[in-house]
């Protein structure tokens, strides 16, 4: 299984729930995108961890992830 994205590297709109984790696709009109899992990350005291969605095609093979962690 691939490690979801780090909560920091994620976009506005991936951390908010509206575009896929891993490709940033935009899931506002999408039918059938699923919850990826929990995304974890901190900034100092703040826990940012939040739940994460992916869209279909991610869903069933999300794609790797590059050396330097971000997607």
């Amino acid at each position: 299984m691939t490690a979801l994205p780090s909560a920091l590297d994620l976009t506005r709109a991936q951390y908010s729930g509206w575009a896929c984790c891993w490709c940033g696709k935009s899931l506002v009109d999408v039918t059938g995108a699923v919850s990826a899992g929990v995304s974890r990350g901190r900034d100092g005291a703040h826990v940012l961890d939040i739940e994460v969605y992916a869209c279909p095609d991610c869903a069933i093979a999300p794609p790797p992830r590059n050396p330097t962690g971000k997607s």
